[in-house]
Order: structure tokens, then C-alpha cells, then sequence
């Protein structure tokens, strides 16, 4: 499915079958949870939310939107319906673990289909569903190749990712990231300098309560403590460093100590190998795991 779906949501409303849309490439959509019900609906995996992050759940039959059902209803800030799509924006003050109830009724009764679907809602931060398809039919075979090339890429993304990390041990944070989410002190690693003056391009989402950079060969950190400006929790989902020529390095994968909210801030810890030996006129940028906010600083300096 597009990643468009996200921005394009009145749009989709008047789609009674958003599911039968062809796939659109490379804009295809990443992490897409695709359930198949049909008969038989035990089995199914519940779908991951997260505290104000919006999950939606396109179905390739028209639903019965005055009678859908959520326990507890209190539990969402927003809950829209179109003919065939339902999309969910948690509160804030969901619980890591906590579990809710979705009970779905379709129009389209079937001897052999499904009448109504219920699905159980899980409290996941750290791995939501922001988009789930729902098929009470077969699914065309479209879809099944969409479903397989998205699959590749998130299998060649693992990859490189797991090269990346070569040496680093397994499912621990080690090199820069690893001391560095470990103290809130500054390590004695080559040389650490605080930074007091970066300059935030506006709109800035993030608020540096103190920061500090280091430099080690090719690689470059940077750690941050921070806060948000507005009241909806930051999940960081990736970052790039840019020189004075306007190269950019992608960020190794970013550590991150908690949820960051505009109450409690949080440590960030971004990582890069860095070709060239300079070490200051650099700016970064930092994006939110939906790309919808950002803070982009300059006056970068490593020592």
C-alpha cells in the first residue's frame, strides 16, 4: 500500500475498496501486518499500538462503521471510520503491555465468511502496526507479490543492518552507543567536548537539555538529552549528519533510553562513519520513526 494512505485519509474515506488499489513500487509501504480471517479467525496475532501513534486497518469488505466497537473506548484520543477502513490514534496514557478489544461488524454477511471480527489491541511502543490490511477473501495475486518484495527489502535491510553491527555482539548496544547510553557522566573516550551553542532550525521538535559530541577515527557520536516541545511522546527513527559540502551520512542505528516527552526527557545517542576528517561545520538532523517531525541543528563540532 502507498505510504501516502497516512496524508491522504479523506481521500480514502470515500474508497469503499481501498484493498483492490494496485502497489506502487518503491512508495509501497514498509511493516505492513497483512491478516487473512476468511472462515476461520482463531490464530489471529494482536495488532500493536503505541500512545498517540495512529494505526490503521484498511479491510477488503465494506464494515459496519456506526456499530464498530473498542473496550475501552476512553482509551483513544481519535477514532475514524470510512466504508472500508478504520484508523485508531491511542491516548497518551496507554501502558506498555496493556491489552483492549476491537470488535468489527462487516455489511457483507456470508454463509462462509466471518460476520464480525474481534481483535485484541496490544500496548507495543517499540513495534507498532501503523498500517493492517484485513482479508476475508482470497487475496489476488497482486498482493501476494507486494507482500513477497517488501519482505526482500526488510530482509536486505536486516542484512546490512547486522553488518553494520558486525563485532558489536549480539543484542547489545557496543562502540560509541553502548558507553554512552550507559553513563550520564562523559567517558573517557579520545576526547568529549560539550556543546552549548547549536542553533535549531525552526520548527524545532526537540528541546537539548545538555549535549555532548565525541570522535574516534571515522566515527563521529553525538548525545543528546532532550525533550519534546509539544505534548506527543518522540520516538526516533532515524538521523543524518551533513558537512559543509552538503554530503550526508545516514546514522547507524540510533539508542534511545525511553520515550521522549515534553515532561520527561530522554538520552539519544547517534553514531556515524564519517569519511572525511573534518571536524566541525557539520549540522544534524533528526526525524521521528512516522518522518512527520524533525529537528535539524547546526554548528556542529566533534573533537
Amino acid at each position: 500500500m502507498p505510504s501516502c494512505l497516512f496524508v491522504a485519509l479523506p481521500l480514502l474515506l470515500l474508497s469503499s475498496h481501498v484493498l483492490a488499489a494496485p502497489p506502487i513500487g518503491k512508495e509501497a509501504h514498509e511493516g505492513t501486518l497483512r491478516m487473512e480471517v476468511g472462515a476461520e479467525v482463531r490464530g489471529t496475532r494482536p495488532i500493536h499500538i503505541g500512545p498517540g501513534v495512529s494505526t490503521t486497518l484498511l479491510f477488503d469488505t465494506d464494515i459496519q462503521q456506526d456499530q464498530v466497537s473498542l473496550e475501552p473506548r476512553a482509551h483513544f484520543a481519535r477514532v475514524s471510520t470510512g466504508s472500508s477502513i478504520l484508523v485508531l490514534v491511542p491516548s497518551n496514557d496507554l501502558q506498555q503491555g496493556e491489552t483492549l478489544t476491537l470488535s468489527v461488524p462487516f455489511k457483507d454477511v456470508g454463509s462462509t465468511l466471518p460476520s464480525r471480527l474481534s481483535l485484541r489491541l496490544v500496548v507495543d511502543s517499540s513495534a507498532v502496526d501503523r498500517q493492517v490490511e484485513i482479508y476475508r477473501r482470497a487475496r489476488s495475486a497482486a498482493s501476494l507479490r507486494e507482500e513477497v518484495q517488501q519482505l526482500r527489502a526488510e530482509l536486505e535491510r536486516l542484512r546490512q543492518e547486522r553488518a553494520s553491527l558486525a563485532g558489536e555482539g549480539r543484542g547489545e548496544q557496543t562502540g560509541f552507543r553502548g558507553l554512552l547510553m550507559a553513563t550520564t557522566e562523559y567517558p573517557g573516550v579520545l576526547a568529549a567536548s560539550p556543546q552549548q551553542h547549536w542553533n535549531c532550525r525552526q520548527p524545532c521538535s526537540l528541546l537539548i537539555k545538555k549535549s555532548a559530541s565525541y570522535s574516534s577515527g571515522s566515527r563521529r557520536a553525538v548525545q543528546l538529552w532532550v525533550t519534546t516541545v509539544d505534548k506527543k511522546p518522540w520516538t526516533v527513527g532515524h538521523a543524518v549528519l551533513v558537512d559543509r559540502k552538503g554530503k550526508e551520512w545516514v546514522s547507524l542505528p540510533p539508542a534511545q533510553s525511553g520515550p521522549i516527552t515534553a515532561e520527561s526527557g530522554a538520552t539519544l545517542v547517534v553514531e556515524f562513519d564519517v569519511s572525511n576528517g573534518d571536524l566541525e561545520g557539520y549540522q544534524l538532523k533528526i526525524s521521528d520513526v512516522d518522518g512527520a517531525r524533525t529537528a535539524q541543528w547546526s554548528g556542529i563540532q566533534f573533537p
